[in-house]
């Protein structure tokens, strides 16, 4: 009667059914034993139990999400992939059709049922899923010579769909995800063999190393430690064993005439694992990818998205080798001391000896340099042809890279245009210390500040911001002119327009903006004149959402332009013992209201 009613208790009956007859069966095939149960179990087995099972075995997805593992709060799947299936949610049904599987394998011996199990993997059934689940679960429990006969053939299976071109819906998603667990299960069991099948298998897994399902990229990247295992080695120094291979492959790929996209996802996952040593061999293919950027440019954006996010993680490659031999330079070398404050030391120690002996000084006193020395030279920066002789030269690569993507900035495309900035941003952080830093953020700021003169998405106007602030500091007083002249007139034109009842968007806009200009005085010296201009402009937001930031630029504005800042607060009446009327007017709404202690909170 179990058997009987078997497909009816395990698709549609309650949770306590399902367990207890999983459970009486799985007891009832150990109790009689295998000579005993299999006349009674095989003809149902063959005949409905499978299909019954494997119907009962569909794999759930809520929404448009993939869900896989049973404890979600985990990001590191567990070993082997644990679904949440349909109709085995709790962990008693769970472990009940595991103890089913597991009899069911001890009747027909794990060499029969996978044989079965194989059987329907080449046939035109869909439940190709369920089956893989299935055969995953006999294999994982069975000795390797038991699986002998059929781990081949299975293994060919899983491989030949790995070179399949993936489709985008959630099913086949599902389905990959599946084969990639069969794989890790199987890899063991082939052994030394597994380099035979390396050359079909090393895309489609450096592929889903970068998909957008973490399950998939987490299942990929345990696929490839398993068979960095089978060659003692780790995955890096796999993959840069086969790197000409990698890399050649791709190159072919993208001179194609019907280039595929997923080529810039197998470089993006060979330039991740492998990291700073496969820089050496990225000149070819950078060069193919950037004359794919401009050959198609307005022609196929998926494949032009591809090829820029490869771009940025091999800018961004190169800035992390950058700061890495920095910091070993940092370690190894000795710090020499300050000049100047080995200079100012021996002068007072010099002084204090001459008094001590009650001596005359008769040297004069050199004259420091007045706040009008500096404003003679607000025209004056450094010449964009004499950079540091010292330094040493930037990466090439990074050059290259940004030279060209920097005109994505102009695209039409928000997706592009945030690659763009990325892109620039990487390159610049890799030239920090090089002698081609000037000369390339001279080339790329007319792009970047063009970013804040456009009707741009508000998420990509944010983003130049933080590339544009981090330019301000890399430059420093070399960015003097072209702060006043470049960026100063779009921050002003934000600031002025934006009201003081501010919507969510242009509310985070000016945060942003005020933190910009914050990094940007603490970097940059300003003119007297333009110093003025953003204290008189920004205090109008005193009382806002963004009067937090305010107070941070303030408190930079305070270092050096104190003055200016005093004499505002003072003519709102901020300044304990200063009447505001006897303050002339400076263009400042006295309706304004700081808040109370401004003056403790900036230190005057």
């Amino acid at each position: 009667p179990l058997l009987t009613q078997f497909e009816r208790f395990v698709t549609n009956g309650e949770s306590r059914q399902r367990t207890d007859v999983l459970c009486v069966i799985s007891a009832c095939v150990k109790v009689l034993g295998q000579h005993r149960a299999l006349p009674l179990v095989s003809p149902w087995w063959r005949s409905r139990g499978l299909s019954a099972l494997l119907t009962s075995l569909s794999v759930s997805l809520p929404g448009t999400s993939l869900l896989i593992s049973e404890k979600q709060e985990h990001t590191v799947l567990p070993d082997g992939v644990s679904y949440v299936l349909e109709n085995y949610r709790t962990s008693e049904l769970s472990h009940a059709l595991d103890l089913f599987v597991q009899s069911m394998a001890d009747l027909f011996t794990p060499r029969e049922l996978g044989a079965q199990l194989l059987s329907l993997l080449f046939d035109s059934s869909d439940k190709h899923v369920e089956v893989l689940w299935m055969l995953r679960k006999v294999a994982g429990q069975a000795a390797h010579e038991d699986m002998s006969s059929i781990c081949p053939s299975a293994f060919q299976y899983c491989v030949d769909f790995c070179g399949t071109a993936p489709d985008p819906d959630t099913s086949h998603a599902v389905h990959e995800l599946m084969v990639l667990d069969v794989i890790s299960t199987l890899v063991p069991m082939i052994g030394s063999n597994v380099a035979y099948y390396m050359d079909t298998l090393l895309f489609p897994l450096l592929q889903t190393t970068t998909s957008s399902s973490p399950a998939l990229q987490a299942q990929a990247h345990r696929v490839l430690e398993i068979l960095a295992q089978q060659t003692l080695t780790s995955v890096s120094q796999m993959l840069h064993d086969n790197v000409d291979y990698i890399v050649e492959g791709c190159s072919q790929q993208i001179r194609a005439v019907t280039l595929h996209p997923r080529v810039f996802n197998i470089l993006c996952g060979a330039v991740l694992l492998v990291g700073r040593d496969i820089l050496v061999y990225m000149d070819d293919v950078v060069e193919d990818t950037l004359d794919v950027c401009e050959r198609l440019a307005y022609e196929d954006e998926e494949v032009v998205l591809g090829a820029l996010q490869f771009l940025e993680i091999v800018t961004r490659t190169v800035a992390d080798e950058s700061k890495m031999i920095e910091s070993t330079k940092g370690q190894a070398e000795v710090v020499d001391p300050d000049p100047i404050a080995t200079a100012v030391k021996a002068m007072d120690d010099a002084v204090a000896s001459r008094m001590l002996d009650d001596l005359v000084l008769t040297d004069p006193i050199p004259e420091l340099p007045t706040s009008t020395d500096f404003e003679s030279t607000d025209d004056v920066e450094p010449s964009d042809t004499e950079p540091d002789d010292t330094a040493p030269e930037g990466n090439p690569l990074a050059i290259k890279i940004c030279l060209s993507v920097q005109s994505f900035l102009y695209a039409d495309s928000s997706a592009h245009q945030l690659l763009a900035l990325k892109t620039v941003h990487n390159s610049t952080n890799a030239l920090q210390s090089t002698r081609d830093l000037l000369p390339l953020l001279n080339e790329v700021w007319p792009s970047l500040v063009n970013r804040l003169s456009q009707r741009d998405a508000h998420y990509v106007t944010l983003a130049a911001c933080d590339v544009i602030e981090r330019v301000c500091t890399l430059g420093s007083s070399w960015m003097r002119k072209r702060v006043k002249d470049d960026l100063w007139p779009h921050f002003e034109r934000i600031l002025q327009t934006s009201s003081l009842r501010m919507q969510r968007s242009e509310c985070t806009l000016v945060k942003r903006v005020l933190r910009t200009m914050g990094k940007v005085v603490e970097c940059v010296p300003l003119d007297e004149g333009m110093a003025w201009t953003v204290c008189v402009l920004v205090v109008r937001f005193f009382g806002t959402e963004v009067e937090p930031e305010l107070v941070e630029l303030l408190q930079q504005m305070t270092v050096l332009y104190g003055d200016k800042v005093w004499l505002i607060l003072a003519k709102l009446g901020c300044v304990e013992n200063v009447q505001p009327d006897t303050i002339l007017d400076i263009g400042v709404s006295t309706s304004i209201k700081p808040p109370n202690g401004i003056c403790q909170m900036l230190g005057l």
